[in-house]
């Protein structure tokens, strides 16, 4: 902004503070200061529009911190620049460590991280070289595993798309594809553990058929011709077993009862 241009608003600023708190005409020149600074607050924000936000959000936060400025400036204690533009740039600030962050962190963990960075970077042009974790607890005064803490947030700040390419010339799957999936075989642990009693209670015949059939994936007919059966046979020998170890998990019985199949009787 001009120097005529801060000038010609900051007089109307002085107006509007020698203005009673009924005056008709505070809003409307307090309308027209806020109208006037905009530009100043555009231009704050595009200081940080290269950190992920859009522009315009980060116009509108600057915005509200103008209207901060103008509602709580004293003509009284100097100039309006000197206290519009770090009570602007507060409320970007602001914005960015409460709102911008993928996974949320603890505000003193926010604080304590740009307290570390900062530190860092004092310690950067007095020493040289960059400083150890160490080096940086011990000029703020806080434990090392704090300081490991607070850097480790600035993962938390910007999460990483799973669609990001895994390497990094571009090529090749993407970091998505990597992960593991559900494996649908761990839900079934519990209950192979807790059946492993029951099925050591089975004869060797029937214990033979479940394998054949739950294991060896083989059809009741390729099981029959197995162990010398008929499939109709196969067919209730597997539904009775089946019934007899149903009975004991559901606590209906202390040992696995399998019911067999009576001899059909001849008519001489």
């Amino acid at each position: 902004m001009r120097d005529d241009h801060v000038r010609f608003y900051e007089r109307m600023l002085r107006r509007l503070a020698s203005l009673p708190a009924d005056s008709p005409r505070r809003e409307w020149l307090r309308g027209k200061v806020i109208e006037g600074f905009v530009p100043l607050a555009d231009r704050l924000a595009r200081r940080y529009a290269s950190r992920g936000e859009s522009l315009e959000d980060l116009q509108q936060v600057a915005r509200v911190g103008l209207v901060k400025a103008v509602d709580g400036f004293d003509p009284e204690l100097g100039g309006f620049l000197g206290y519009a533009v770090p009570t602007i740039l507060g409320e970007l600030k602001r914005y960015f460590r409460d709102q911008c962050w993928d996974v949320r962190v603890p505000r003193d963990l926010q604080d304590l991280r740009r307290r570390v960075h900062q530190t860092a970077d004092e310690l950067v042009q007095q020493k040289g070289h960059d400083p150890s974790s160490a080096e940086v607890a011990a000029e703020l005064d806080v434990d090392r595993a704090s300081v490991t803490a607070a850097v480790g947030a600035d993962r938390a700040y910007s999460a990483s798309s799973l669609n990001a390419p895994a390497r990094q010339d571009g090529q090749g799957c993407e970091v998505g594809d990597l992960l593991g999936d559900n494996d649908e075989q761990v839900e079934w642990t519990a209950d192979r553990v807790s059946l492993r009693p029951a099925l050591d209670q089975l004869p060797e015949r029937e214990r033979r058929v479940l394998a054949m059939r739950f294991f060896d994936d083989l059809t009741q007919t390729q099981i029959a011709e197995r162990i010398g059966l008929s499939q109709m046979h196969v067919s209730r020998l597997i539904s009775r077993t089946l019934d007899g170890l149903r009975a004991w998990i559901d606590g209906e019985c202390d040992h696995v009862e399998v019911c067999h199949e009576r001899p059909h009787s001849t008519v001489a």
